[in-house]
């Protein structure tokens, strides 16, 4: 049957695990993503044919050396920034902080070690003076100074400490794993017919993120290269150890 096809879903990613076959294992939704795609590198050796003046192909052979594919994740969630910078993410409860030890510098913003919770008072001291909260502004990452302040004796470079609250945060850290291998599988429709579509990635090791804009005038990306690996738990006659794609028909 000819199809026409516009396709749309939901991707989703498991940790590859030999032991765990693939519909066992433990998904998890990466949000609204923009592109899902795969692609070829194929080797080419071609023979001359010698026999004829006028040239040609005598003989040919294609061979697949790479199997490849883009995974563009729109939804910047912590677990998907962790997975796109090889890193991990660990969520940091909130609470007191005292005596957070920085510079004072004048006309200047100094970033705290956490976020603050600005609905809580903060105290800035230089030594047992309590500085004025008049020559301060703050703000969630930290503390601006203003140019001028009015406390006796604060000046530009003088050692302060911080006391605030913190707010309960997630911590992204960023190239601390080497390249994830994961499962990729895709619960799509097409807009055309509004059937459904399903895809099978077995045994995928992701790229970092690419050109990741944390300022811009459009909505970010985390564009990660897929690199599809042959999954050895994949067996059978005729059965794909890369991928699997699936879509209503009728019987052969």
């Amino acid at each position: 049957m000819l199809k026409s096809v516009i396709l749309a879903g939901i991707p989703e990613i498991a940790p590859w695990n030999a032991s765990i076959p693939f519909d066992s294992r433990n998904f998890r939704d990466i949000g609204n993503t923009s592109t899902l795609s795969f692609n070829y590198n194929v080797e080419q050796r071609r023979l001359q044919n010698y026999r004829s003046a006028a040239g040609g192909t005598y003989a040919s052979a294609d061979r697949v050396t790479e199997a490849t594919g883009t995974l563009d994740p729109r939804d910047f969630s912590p677990e998907n920034m962790a997975l796109a910078m090889w890193g991990n993410s660990t969520a940091v409860a909130g609470g007191a902080v005292t005596n957070e030890a920085h510079k004072c510098y004048l006309g200047g913003f100094v970033m705290t070690a956490r976020m603050i919770d600005t609905t809580v008072a903060v105290v800035v001291k230089k030594g047992a003076t309590t500085v004025d909260e008049d020559d301060y502004l703050v703000e969630r990452a930290g503390i601006r100074f203003k140019e001028t302040v009015s406390t006796s004796g604060l000046l530009d470079g003088d050692a302060i400490t911080i006391d605030y609250t913190a707010s309960s945060v997630v911590d992204i850290e960023a190239l601390v794993t080497t390249a994830p291998l994961v499962s990729v599988r895709l619960i799509g429709e097409d807009a055309v017919s509004g059937e459904p579509v399903t895809a099978r990635f077995h045994k995928v090791k992701l790229g970092l993120a690419s050109d990741v804009s944390l300022i811009g005038d459009d909505f970010g990306t985390l564009s990660l290269s897929m690199t599809m690996e042959e999954d050895a738990t994949v067996v059978g006659t005729g059965i794909s150890k890369y991928f699997k794609i699936q879509q209503l028909g009728a019987p052969a």
